[in-house]
Parts: C-alpha cells; sequence; structure tokens
C-alpha cells in the first residue's frame, strides 16, 4: 500500500492514498485503497512517499560514463570529432558493457526504469543493461567516420550486426532492438537507405539524431536537396517506428511529416542548452500530436543522467521561448518522461500503473525540506515532485515487479567496485 499513489493513465488521473496489485511481474489493479479487491494470498508492501510510473529515457548514450566531463565548453561537431571519437575508437566490448552497468544503476537509482540507448557494441549495451535489470531499448549506432571505421567497421557491417542481435535477444523482457544511425548528415544516402530497409524487414524502432545544430540545416539541404526531415520520409524511414533526437531545428512543415508519420521526438534540454545547440519547439511539437519525450542525452555531453532536472529545464527553456510562463506546466513535464515517452517509442505498455503493464515503479520520498511546507488544498503533489524532486529522492525502484534498489541502494550492481572499474578504463581511454 502506499501513502500517494498517482497513475499515469490516459487522463492522468491520480488516486491517493491507493494500492497496485501486482502479479507475476504486471500491474493486475490500480486505484483507491478502499476500492482494492480482496487478495487473501498476496503479500502486501507498504511504500513510503509517493509511487510514480518508472521513467521512460528515450535519448542516452549510457556508456559514457567512461567519458564523462571530456571536451568541455566545445560546440557539438567539434565535440564529437576532436574528443568523443577519437576516444570512442580505443573502447572495447568490455569496456561497454562495464560503463552501462554503471550508468544503469545511475538511472536505476535516479527513477529511471527504461532507456533507449544509442551506443557502440550493442551486445555489450545489451548485457550491461540486463546485469543492472534496466529495462532498455538497444538502437547501436551506424556511422561513418575515418576514426571509427577500424574498429566498428564498414557500415554494411554495422547493419547486419544489429539485424543480427535481434533475434539473440527474441523473447527477452528487458531488451528490444531497434537499430540507430546516427544522423543524416554523418552517413551516406545508400546507407540511410538500407537502414530504412533493414528496420521495415525486422520490424526494428529507428532511433536518429536530426537537426541537433544549426548548421545541419543548410549541410543536409547541400547533401540532399531537401530537409533531414524530409529525406527520411522521402527515403521511408518514417514508415518505421522512429525517434527523432533533439529536433531543435526542425521547421514547421517537418513538424507536420513527423506528426503525419506518427514520429517521436527525444527533447534533450540540459544538453542542448551546454552546448549551445537551441532550445526545441516543443510546445509546437506536442500541439501537433507529436509524442515528445524529455531525456537526458549521454553523461558527456550533459554530466548528469537526472531526469527530475530535465524536468526543469525542459519547463524553463519553453518558457522562456515562449515568454509564457504557463507555456509547459509539471504535469506536462511528468507525462514527458513517463507515458508520453513511452507513447514516442511506441510501448504503450510502459509509463504507466495500469492493468497489464509491466510492473515498473519508483518511490519517491517527499520529507526533505524542499518539499515543504505544504498547505492544504493550495499546494499540488506534481508540481512540488517536478520542481523540488531530485534523484535523492527516489528510495526504491522496480522493474518488471523485480525490486532493483531499495532505500537508497541498488541491488542489482556492486556500485563502488564497477564505478573503480569504470575510473580505470576512463584513464586508458583517455590515452
Amino acid at each position: 500500500m502506499a501513502d500517494h499513489l498517482i497513475t499515469m493513465d490516459s487522463e492522468g488521473s491520480i488516486h491517493s492514498p491507493g494500492v497496485v496489485d501486482v502479479a507475476e511481474g504486471k500491474v493486475v489493479w490500480v486505484g483507491n485503497a478502499e476500492d482494492a479487491p480482496s487478495r487473501a494470498e498476496a503479500t502486501i508492501e507498504r511504500v513510503e512517499g509517493v509511487l510514480l510510473p518508472g521513467m521512460v529515457n528515450i535519448h542516452c548514450h549510457t556508456p559514457m560514463v567512461l567519458l564523462r566531463g571530456a571536451g568541455e565548453n566545445l560546440p557539438v561537431d567539434r565535440w564529437l570529432h576532436e574528443v568523443m571519437w577519437p576516444r570512442e575508437a580505443r573502447l572495447t566490448p568490455e569496456d561497454v558493457e562495464t560503463g552501462m552497468a554503471a550508468g544503469a544503476a545511475e538511472l536505476l537509482s535516479g527513477g529511471v526504469t527504461t532507456s533507449m540507448e544509442m551506443y557502440f557494441y550493442g551486445e555489450a549495451v545489451a548485457a550491461g543493461a540486463a546485469w543492472a535489470g534496466l529495462r532498455c531499448v538497444v538502437t547501436a549506432p551506424l556511422i561513418e567516420d575515418a576514426k571509427l571505421s577500424g574498429l566498428f567497421g564498414s557500415w554494411e557491417h554495422q547493419l547486419n550486426q544489429m539485424t543480427e542481435l535481434v533475434g539473440r535477444w527474441e523473447g527477452s523482457d528487458l531488451i528490444q532492438v531497434g537499430i540507430g544511425p546516427h544522423a543524416v548528415y554523418s552517413l551516406s544516402q545508400q546507407s540511410l537507405r538500407d537502414v530504412a530497409e533493414a528496420a521495415a524487414a525486422h520490424q526494428m524502432l529507428i532511433h536518429i539524431h536530426v537537426d541537433e545544430q544549426q548548421w545541419e540545416v543548410e549541410a543536409v539541404r547541400k547533401q540532399t536537396g531537401m530537409s533531414a526531415t524530409a529525406f527520411l520520409a522521402e527515403i521511408g524511414m518514417l514508415d518505421s517506428p522512429t525517434v527523432a533526437a533533439h529536433s531543435v531545428w526542425i521547421s514547421p512543415d517537418d513538424i507536420a511529416i513527423l506528426a503525419e508519420a506518427g514520429a517521436g521526438v527525444a527533447h534533450c534540454p540540459c544538453s542542448n542548452g551546454k552546448h549551445a545547440s537551441g532550445i526545441a519547439a516543443v510546445q509546437q511539437m506536442r500541439a501537433a500530436g507529436i509524442p515528445v519525450g524529455i531525456a537526458t542525452d549521454g553523461p558527456a555531453s550533459h554530466h548528469r543522467l537526472d531526469m527530475f532536472e530535465e524536468m526543469r529545464m525542459a519547463l524553463r527553456l519553453a518558457r522562456i521561448r515562449s515568454q509564457d510562463a504557463a507555456a509547459l506546466l509539471p504535469h506536462d513535464a511528468l507525462a514527458m518522461v513517463t507515458r508520453e515517452a513511452a507513447d514516442a517509442i511506441r510501448r504503450p505498455d510502459l509509463g504507466r500503473l495500469a492493468p497489464g503493464s509491466p510492473a515498473d515503479m519508483i518511490a519517491v520520498s517527499t520529507g526533505g525540506p524542499a518539499f515543504g511546507p505544504v498547505i492544504p488544498d493550495e499546494d499540488d503533489l506534481i508540481s512540488r515532485l517536478v520542481w523540488s524532486g531530485t534523484p535523492a529522492a527516489v528510495h526504491s525502484s522496480w522493474v518488471g515487479g523485480r525490486q532493483v534498489m531499495a532505500e537508497g541502494e541498488v541491488l542489482t550492481v556492486d556500485v563502488e567496485a564497477v564505478g573503480r572499474d569504470v575510473a580505470r578504463r576512463a584513464v586508458r581511454l583517455a590515452g
């Protein structure tokens, strides 16, 4: 039983106090305590604080914990070419698995129960996530770069590896395999066309960077004769479920294309702010019917894997862009890290506490000083959670009904030992 229970159903209804009934890793009943069905054989557990659906982080490069802090104060293009890709050319699968496990523990401790990952060595990413018990959509990137080709092979080889990975994780409750072409500007037109065909043939979700930086717009237009979004539509990529990461500089016409295709967008406000990439038109995208999920990006792009900070930054940037203090509301932000993010990756079973959904849940303490004082009939619990919440307030989490964190401690990963391992590997990668 919970002191407070918030169910993020389609109407955004709130039940408090309430009960979540879980059986075989699934939610079977949710509602007010006085209406709960009797189940004599059930074990009753009282959860202090607020019980929420686990957060869904739909754009991350979590193994970049190995590179956290590298390449400070650079725009994205220089940061990638001068710092990230040279270091990533030294990666081993063991590096990636260790980095993923360490970062997955960090995500779980901050309330994230599902993450969509774009990083090299997809098998290692999947293994690291499974080690930690994190639900994960693995979309290893396709990239064409001279510094990386010797390590990861041709784009054809990379594409084959990803389609083969689908079969290896088929039937997994935790791991779903998609495909992550890096961006239109960084890949040949032929490779992008082949990605579109492979995704359709293998029913894979596509995860791609789109118009993160202003210079991309003209570069892609020179390359293809149209916008990145229009090109993706023309080659059939948007016929598959697609998440366009960042989408800072997309036009109104591009928004219409994404909306018609049913694509989702990953909004990364802290990363975009750190790299001075710009402020995405979140209000316009959501108004057009595009599901927009708030995401952290990687811990090298923005040091923290902190969805509470991302929610607050999303609210601030939307209000600055529109000069409207009600442009984006805390209720919107919470939806964008739960059910709306899940809708963006075509997983309507996630980001909700509703019958039939996996029991992916987090418990947040409201006992800290930032949560008080509370004035009855005036303070809104969701607003207080969004504006005052921190990863430290998350004290427990469950994925598929399995408890993976209790009393602030991750149960699946030896965080201290893995952290020492990450530190050793980071020194080697720095060269």
